[in-house]
């Protein structure tokens, strides 16, 4: 003979006082949440402005492209700085640049970042919404 089936339930009385704890958990770790997001996306706009910025240092003392250091700052930024190239004139002087695609680019960078996120927040955090109980007496 098999045993029946035990139903288990559990009654949780819930007051005003632990439903709006409960929330601002939920919302807390929601921010949590986000903030772990938002982050990572500034660690990696905050390493593409350093290394433009290093290009951008570079450029500007002359160092030497052969150098394995410079080299490799130029090859990996190239490939952020290519649609900003020719934008605007580059001031030289004695094997000295100036880049000011680079200035240029490091700025839409930062907006691209602050941009990216604004909306995640946006996107996940949530509205605060708030609650009316009605009771009607007779």
């Amino acid at each position: 003979m098999c045993p029946m089936p035990m139903e288990h339930r559990e009654h949780y009385e819930v007051d005003e006082h632990t439903e709006r704890q409960f929330e601002e958990d939920r919302v807390a770790e929601r921010e949590n949440q986000i903030g772990r997001i938002n982050g990572i996306i500034w660690l990696a706009f905050g390493i593409l402005e350093a290394l433009i910025g290093l290009r951008v240092i570079l450029k500007l003392i002359g160092a030497n492209p052969e150098n394995a250091f410079a080299n490799f700052i130029y090859t990996v930024s190239h490939l952020f700085l290519a649609p900003f190239f020719g934008l605007v004139g580059e001031p030289t002087s004695d094997g000295s640049v100036l880049e000011v695609t680079s200035l240029v680019a490091m700025i839409f960078y930062l907006l691209v970042g602050l941009g990216i996120t604004r909306l995640i927040y946006l996107l996940m955090m949530p509205t605060q919404v708030r609650h009316e109980r009605t009771i009607q007496r007779h």
